[in-house]
Formats: structure tokens, C-alpha cells, sequence
């Protein structure tokens, strides 16, 4: 009997020890709610959709930490996303046609959103695979919505790498890069960040890679941050290569004072091209007040400028957005918001200059 309760004694002191030596943690998001919105096209019909991650992204993750030796981590993260209206993955399969005539069929991919590990210490960290970018982390400090009404608002489309503008979705990508390597070291209220995204052609270090730089400063209530990406972009045909310079920075501020922050921002991206060349710039600001410790509300204001200058062609959007949320707890909020955009030049839905969205719905983490 003392035997037994000897070994169990032993067990419970290994597994205490593992458990402080080693973390899995598994986390999610799962946001749904309704979103209707005016001059969805040139038509000027209305559309009630199912809002799958209209507040915060839906989201499956895995994160771990070991702690290994003389103050060294290893780190890692696995985040696939979702649509909860559907189930299915973000990145379903897609088939696409060369000017030859070949139809390629991409796979899905598991971990869209996250897929990196990597190791932190007194030098910093050191982090490799798919993660979000410098530009990315850097604006998080001042976007007015914190990176929430993701599928709504320009600062977070633009961040999460999706684009937008005269450029769209072919340029630096200021999100989630793939095969990254990124530094990220503390000094005093300082963070310094740096990436090198491999661009993997034959022949070249340099076509398609992406490289970054970013500072942050935090001190009490202030928040100021800067970003530079560049990176070299295919701009040809689908049997033309011609890779072409791509560059974007990024700059603003935050500023809380009690149940009140104020946040500013600027983007600017330009590209150089054969085809498509083109020049966007984003503006904004806006206010946040935390009504109580439960409910909170944000206004802003957006804008974007771009210019298509092979073409000459132009266009101008403006946003003015007003979003609420109430905490039932720490993991469980009610959102809504109500935006209205005003549209000039190629942003036109045919001749709909004007476009107004409300969108509801609940959020839960886990």
C-alpha cells in the first residue's frame, strides 16, 4: 500500500513538473450574427446575409510553450478559420485557368490564419512559418476598432492581407506572410521588428520576397508606431513573368485617457507594374469610450484614395462607422454596428454612390 501510494506521489510530482515545463492551450473564436447592406450592385438591390465573422474573425487554435533552458522558450501556434454559417474552411479548394487553357486546382488550406513556431528568450524572438506581418502588428496599436469588423472596415482588410485599393490583393500583402521569418525584440517602451518573407523562385533571393521593418513605443496612456514593407510581386500574365517593386508604409498613434482613446492612422502603398499600376492611400480616426465596464462603444472614420495611373482612372471611399458591444462576461458579447460609405470614381457600384450596412450579432471565446 505505501508502495502504491509512493508511486503516485512520484506521478503526480513528474506530471506537476511537465506541466509547468510544457503548455498546450486550445483556443477559438466563434462569431455569427445578420448583416444587411444597401447598393450591393448597379442595380441598387439590398442584401441580408448571414454575418460569419463580421465583429471578430472565427477562428480554431492551438498554442504551445516549453520552457526549455537558461531562460529559453519554444513557442508555436496552429489557427485554422472558419465560417460558423457554413462550417466550411476558409480556403476551400479553387480552380483556375492559364491562358493555355491548364486548369489548376489549389488544395484547402488547414491552418489559413496561423502556422509558425519559433523561440523567445533574453534575445527577443525568433519566429518561423506563416504569421502575421510587421505592418500587421504595428497597426494593431492604432486602429480605432482594435482589428474588429474585419470584413467592414479598410485598416483591417488592408492589414489582414486581403487588399484593397487600385492594387488589391496582388501586392506586399501586410498580413499573414508565408514562409517568414520575423525578430521581434523589447527594449524599454521600444519593440523593434523585422521580417524576411522567402519568395522561393528559382534563380533569385529577391523576386516575391517581401522584407519588413517596424518600430512601436508604449509608454503609459501613448502608443506610436511605424512600419516599412517592401516586397518584388509578379505583375505579368500567366505566361509572362515580370516582377515588379512594391512598396507600403505605415504610420499613427493612440492616446488613452480613463474610459476614453483616441487613435489615428495613415497607410501608403504604391507598385510599379507594366499592368495595374497604381498608388492608395488610407486615412483615419476615431474614438472609443467604455461606457461601463460591460459596454463600450467606437465611432471612426475611414478613407481611401487610389489612383490607377496607367489608366488615369481614380476613386475615393469614405467610411463613417459606428459599432457598440456589451460584455455578458469576459468570453460572451452582443455587437452591432451601423456604417455608411460614400463612393466616387471606380469605387462606384454602378452609378450607386452610397452604400449603408447595420450588422448584429453575438461572440464568444473560448
Amino acid at each position: 500500500m505505501k508502495k502504491s501510494l509512493l508511486a503516485l506521489a512520484l506521478l503526480g510530482v513528474f506530471a506537476s513538473a511537465a506541466q509547468a515545463q510544457s503548455a498546450i492551450t486550445i483556443y477559438g473564436s466563434i462569431d455569427g450574427g445578420l448583416r444587411n447592406q444597401t447598393n450591393v450592385n448597379a442595380a441598387g438591390d439590398s442584401r441580408l446575409t448571414f454575418g460569419s465573422g463580421t465583429y471578430n474573425s472565427n477562428r480554431l487554435g492551438f498554442k504551445g510553450t516549453e520552457e526549455l533552458t537558461n531562460g529559453l522558450k519554444a513557442n508555436f501556434v496552429l489557427e485554422s478559420g472558419f465560417n460558423v454559417g457554413t462550417g466550411a474552411l476558409d480556403t476551400a479548394p479553387t480552380t483556375t485557368t492559364n491562358a493555355a487553357g491548364v486548369s489548376t486546382t489549389s488544395a484547402s488550406t488547414l491552418f489559413n490564419r496561423s502556422a509558425w513556431l519559433g523561440l523567445q528568450g533574453g534575445f527577443g524572438e525568433v519566429n518561423v512559418g506563416r504569421q502575421y506581418g510587421v505592418a500587421f502588428k504595428t497597426i494593431a496599436d492604432y486602429d480605432p476598432f482594435n482589428y474588429k469588423f474585419t470584413g467592414v472596415i479598410p485598416a483591417s482588410t488592408l492589414a489582414s492581407g486581403m487588399g484593397v485599393g487600385s492594387i488589391g490583393g496582388t501586392g506586399v500583402g501586410n498580413g499573414r506572410l508565408d514562409n517568414d521569418l520575423q525578430y521581434t525584440g523589447t527594449f524599454g517602451p521600444v519593440k523593434v521588428r523585422a521580417e524576411y518573407a522567402l519568395g522561393e523562385i528559382a534563380g533569385s533571393a529577391t523576386q516575391n520576397a517581401k522584407q519588413g521593418l517596424g518600430v512601436s513605443f508604449a509608454n503609459g496612456p501613448i502608443k506610436l508606431g511605424a512600419a516599412y514593407s517592401a516586397r518584388k510581386t509578379n505583375r505579368g500574365t500567366a505566361t509572362v513573368v515580370d516582377y515588379k517593386d512594391f512598396k507600403s508604409y505605415t504610420l499613427g498613434g493612440s492616446y488613452t485617457m480613463g474610459a476614453l482613446r483616441g487613435a489615428v492612422g495613415f497607410v501608403s502603398q504604391s507598385q510599379d507594374a507594366t499592368v495595374n499600376e497604381g498608388k492608395d492611400k488610407f486615412g483615419w480616426g476615431g474614438l472609443s469610450y467604455k461606457v461601463s465596464d460591460a459596454a463600450e462603444i467606437t465611432g471612426a472614420y475611414y478613407r481611401t484614395q487610389s489612383t490607377a495611373v496607367l489608366t488615369g482612372a481614380d476613386g475615393r471611399k469614405e467610411l463613417y462607422i459606428v459599432g457598440a458591444t456589451y460584455a455578458f462576461s469576459k468570453r460572451t458579447n452582443l455587437y452591432a454596428d451601423l456604417d455608411y460609405t460614400r463612393l466616387n470614381g471606380f469605387y462606384k457600384v454602378g452609378t450607386k454612390t452610397t452604400q449603408t450596412g447595420v450588422s448584429v450579432g453575438i461572440n464568444h471565446l473560448f
